[in-house]
């Protein structure tokens, strides 16, 4: 009963025409959904000053956020089927375990978005969107998206899957791929110079005519956070046509410790092959 009446309250604050009043409507319009977890919230959020707040759980289906500052603002997991981030500020917002179908960002300031756990399929998001979310998105399910010819340099995937993807002629040098998971992805034509590739899975995946160039494709990583003991993880190359692809200046790399810097070499045919399970049959490989 509460609930509904505090709902009832902020739709009718929220539904005001703007007025110098404003900054005290958003200043009641933050309480209340601060207070307030998995609630439905008004369609119409569109310029209001939000920032720093945490939508945990709420329904948000088809809400105009438009032009709202949302800078720092946490989404988790809070249905955003249809929302509208259109001109919003969303600098530095964060989007956990949340499912994104028909969500608009046209216009928005997106500077350090990040998303973790977020689900999205091709049939959910233009090209746009997709574009942002998969600026750093970890553990991100984004089987069959779309995003050929995409410039999508300095993403970071991690732990992510993109089985399935139609990401050829994408440009994604020096992403951070590790432990991406893109089998049976349409990897052609793409850009993988300075990308780190350690423990992807790219199963059966069509790679031709990729640049591999100085790719980081095996690295030596601990067996677990409490010992220092480690083994060597490679890209898993299983089913791969790597016919034609130039393996000769692709990395193995390691650190000397926690906080030492990455230190690099050129990985070996050897290591490919065992760690890798790649078949270097008509390949440029490395000794």
């Amino acid at each position: 009963m509460i609930r509904s009446l505090a709902l009832a309250a902020l739709a009718l604050v929220l539904a005001a025409p703007a007025a110098p009043a404003a900054a005290a409507d958003d200043d009641l319009a933050r309480q209340m959904i601060t207070s307030c977890v998995g609630c439905r919230l008004p369609k119409d959020l569109h310029g209001r000053d939000l920032h720093g707040l945490r939508f945990v759980g709420s329904d948000l289906r088809d809400v105009d956020l438009s032009n709202a500052n949302l800078r720092n603002a946490e989404f988790t997991g809070a249905n955003l089927d249809g929302t509208r981030f259109d001109g919003a500020d969303l600098r530095n917002a964060r989007f956990v375990g949340v499912r994104l179908r028909h969500t608009s960002f046209a216009r928005a300031n997106t500077d350090g978005i990040s998303f973790v756990g977020a689900s999205v399929s091709q049939a959910d998001v233009d090209g746009a969107a997709g574009r942002i979310i998969m600026r750093d998105c970890t553990g991100c399910s984004l089987r069959g998206i779309d995003l050929h010819d995409a410039d999508l340099r300095g993403s970071k995937l991690i732990g992510a899957s993109l089985s399935e993807a139609k990401l050829a002629g994408a440009r994604l040098n020096d992403a951070r791929l590790i432990g991406m998971s893109a089998r049976d992805a349409d990897l052609s034509r793409v850009d993988l110079r300075g990308a780190d590739l350690t423990g992807a899975s790219l199963r059966n995946a069509r790679l031709t005519g990729a640049t591999i160039g100085d790719a980081i494709l095996c690295a030596q990583a601990r067996d677990d956070s409490y010992s220092d003991a480690r083994r060597t993880v490679c890209t898993d190359l299983r089913g791969v046509d790597l016919h034609g692809l130039d393996f000769r200046a692709a990395r193995f790399c390691s650190h000397d410790d926690r906080d030492a810097p990455r230190s690099c070499r050129t990985v070996t045919r050897l290591e490919l092959v065992e760690y890798g399970h790649a078949d270097l049959t008509g390949a440029l490989a490395p000794a």
